[in-house]
Order: structure tokens, then C-alpha cells, then sequence
């Protein structure tokens, strides 16, 4: 696993009063706190912040140019997965995704905390911080210093 940290410095804006998508980059378009640490990791890494169509995990990537797939506090790894339980869910995942890389990424005040996973690797981080829930789905759980310490553990 590798770590890359910017200093964030893609303009946006919160206003709680856009419930369920409180950012927005222009005061029109507004996104949730996934599709703000997707677009600001692609702006640290010098790509246009744009959101993705929203295209199906197993037939593109968040960052095209990189084959990454981005995931962040809360996020659910893909909203059409079978299956009788996680592991099996899991196994079709792997077998299907178009991503090579899996990034998971924090915003702490002005710093974006980027956690680049192979496979392997990714498949460890979703065994132990996420679950699946009540709508037989595989979410994560929120980012916490906890999270965050097991992340830094494994930093090459």
C-alpha cells in the first residue's frame, strides 16, 4: 500500500442545507462527500475535477487514466453485488471489477490523505472495515482514527 498526501486545494463549498449532497465547486452542481473526494483526489493528482458518469464498477474506473476505483467514509463498494454473504460478494467483485488500483481517501481540514491498494490489498481493507447491511449491500464503515492507524500500518 502506498500513501500519497496533498495539500487540498480544490475550491468548494458545504452548505448543510443540501441534505445528502452538501458540496458543491460552482454553487449550481452540488455532491455528496464521496463525489468530493473523488473529484479533489483527481485534482491533486493534476486531472480535471469532474465527477464520473456514475458508470457501472465492472465497466470502468473513477480515474480513467489511472484504472482507479476511489471510495471514501461511508461509500458502498457497488450497489448490484450477489450473493449469500460477503465473501461471495466479494468473490464476484474481484473476479468482475475494471479497476487495477483502489484508492481510499480521507479529508482531514486541508489535507487529502490518499491510501492507494492494490487488489490483495483492498480486499483486506473491505474484509476488516466494511460490512454488509440491511439492504444487501457492502458499505464501509466511517473513517476513523482507528481506520486510519490500521491504514498507516501498512504503508510500504
Amino acid at each position: 500500500m502506498k500513501t500519497n498526501i496533498y495539500a487540498l486545494t480544490l475550491g468548494y463549498r458545504y452548505d448543510a442545507s443540501h441534505k445528502g449532497a452538501p458540496y458543491t465547486l460552482d454553487g449550481v452542481h452540488w455532491f455528496n462527500h464521496g463525489d468530493l473526494c473523488e473529484m479533489a483526489l483527481k485534482h491533486c493528482m493534476g486531472f480535471k475535477a469532474e465527477k464520473d458518469g456514475n458508470g457501472k464498477w465492472n465497466e470502468c474506473s473513477d480515474i480513467a487514466e489511472t484504472c482507479t476505483s476511489v471510495k471514501s467514509s461511508r461509500a458502498t463498494l457497488a450497489s448490484d453485488l450477489t450473493g449469500t454473504d460477503m465473501s461471495e460478494m466479494l468473490s464476484r467483485y474481484f473476479a468482475e471489477v475494471h479497476s487495477t488500483n483502489f484508492s481510499y481517501v480521507a479529508i482531514i481540514d486541508d489535507t487529502l490523505v490518499e491510501y492507494n491498494m492494490n487488489a490483495e490489498e483492498f480486499n483486506e481493507f473491505i474484509r476488516t472495515w466494511a460490512s454488509v447491511n440491511e439492504r444487501k449491500v457492502i458499505r464501509f464503515k466511517s473513517t476513523s482514527a482507528k481506520m486510519l492507524r490500521w491504514l498507516e500500518e501498512r504503508v510500504a
